[in-house]
């Protein structure tokens, strides 16, 4: 029990010291990052040589033709891409190909991905992040792209590039114009690559772009299973740590514990990274079980955390209902369906500029929720009144309160009391009155 009349507790500067002076588990860290390129792909051949054939072309100076690769989060799309990328332009004699990458979750609009192609070939930011009409932009790229990239090969390749469709926002039209860009260039030519990790992705397509994109069939990159995953981190430990460090039967545990879930090299990749950090920090010079527990206690937080700050704002308020109606004394033994919605509800109109969506659409993301592990929602019945999802967070309350309180239109709203638990208050027909008795 620590002293409450100890003003310091932690010497950061023994910590430090100890820390430098102490076992080594790490030869090579970086080695267990997910963007690391090893010299060997585990498990990817036939997604390999399909893209190697694809763009081969390449080589003798001619255009490869746009195509997609579909898999989900951690089935080593975007490694595979670099991995190939690395042997074409080291078989490459003259006019090495460009490589530009865009992940589509940060840099989400038209102007924006003319900017940062631009930029990258210039080597300079000379496009503003705003202020130039998207023409303009799109004249300065064509000259760009015949004077420097001139008669090589540029490989546009657009992570996650579901996201620009579902952000509606000229996305379609973007697309369209990138994969049309060698109409326009004179010596220049150009590949769209696109990545997602939805399969339905192609549905939500401008037929033009369809046309385009859907050329040659896309690449579909299966879930790792676990003695997969096994041979991905047993290569990846021997680079990154020292001889010794691994206790028996590590890489099989990180590998079975990433299978449970959905196959996600990445997250086997940081289960093992991150038991060798905490190791090294308490000073052990092997990383053992317990190292890996605690690890994955750790990451299931940070995925928790990562979920809920990227879902869309309608979804962050209804997490948000589901949380007030929890947290008061006042807060009924069981919260159903119906209670989520009105406070949903109730908040969408003490929120400026938030529309209010539909009971359905409400319930939409109460499944989505419930599929995170961030809330239980089974159906029961509930006799003359019929059947509705009786729901309970999963979740710690005080933990939940710190993800919300960093959302800027949800941060002021998290004290607040719902109508449907203010003793003094009741709602009729949307309209709300003073209890009289």
């Amino acid at each position: 029990m620590k002293n409450p009349n100890e003003k310091y507790n932690f010497n950061i500067d023994q910590f430090y010291k100890d820390y430098k002076k102490g076992p080594k588990v790490f030869k090579n860290r970086d080695a267990l990052e997910p963007s690391f390129v090893p010299d060997e792909l585990p498990h990817r051949n036939k997604e390999i040589q399909k893209i190697a054939e694809l763009t081969a072309c390449a080589l003798m100076g001619d255009a490869p033709p746009s195509f997609l690769c579909y898999g989900m989060t951690g089935t080593g799309k975007t490694a595979t891409i670099r991995y190939v990328s690395q042997k074409l332009e080291y078989h490459t004699k003259e006019h090495k190909p460009w490589w530009i990458y865009i992940n589509c979750n940060v840099v989400s609009t038209p102007y924006r991905i003319l900017a940062h192609i631009y930029n990258t070939i210039s080597g300079s930011e000379k496009i503003p992040p705003t202020g130039l009409p998207k023409d303009v932009i799109f004249k300065k790229l064509l000259g760009l792209l015949d004077q420097k990239v001139g008669n090589s090969i540029c490989f546009l390749v657009l992570d996650e590039i579901d996201r620009l469709i579902e952000n509606k926002k000229g996305g379609n039209e973007i697309l369209y114009d990138l994969t049309r860009l060698n109409e326009n260039l004179d010596y220049c030519r150009t590949s769209l690559i696109g990545i997602s990790n939805k399969l339905k992705f192609r549905e939500n397509l401008d037929p033009r772009v369809l046309s385009s994109l859907g050329e040659e069939p896309p690449i579909v990159f299966n879930p790792y299973n676990a003695p997969q995953l096994g041979d991905i981190l047993k290569d990846r430990a021997e680079i990154a740590f020292y001889d010794g460090v691994l206790e028996e039967g590590i890489i099989r545990l990180c590998a079975g514990l990433a299978a449970e879930g959905d196959g996600d090299a990445r997250k086997a990749l940081q289960l093992l990274r991150k038991a060798g950090d905490l190791a090294q920090r308490a000073q052990k010079d092997v990383i053992k079980r317990e190292h890996v527990y605690e690890a994955q206690d750790d990451l299931e937080k940070d995925h928790v955390i990562e979920f809920i700050l990227g879902m869309p704002l309608q979804a962050q308020l209804t997490l948000t209902a589901i949380y007030l109606l929890s947290k008061f004394p006042e807060s009924p033994e069981i919260i159903i369906s119906g209670d989520v919605y009105e406070v949903y509800a109730e908040l969408c109109g003490i929120i400026p500029g938030v529309r209010k969506l539909t009971e359905r659409r409400i319930s939409d993301y109460i499944n989505e929720l419930t599929l995170a592990g961030i809330i239980s929602a089974p159906i029961k019945s509930m006799g003359y009144h019929g059947r509705t999802k009786i729901i309970r967070l999963d979740i710690d309350k005080v933990f939940l309160k710190d993800i919300l309180s960093k959302i800027d239109k949800i941060k002021n709203i998290l004290n607040y009391k719902p109508i449907l638990l203010q003793s003094n208050k009741v709602k009729l027909k949307n309209n709300v009155f003073k209890r009289l008795i």
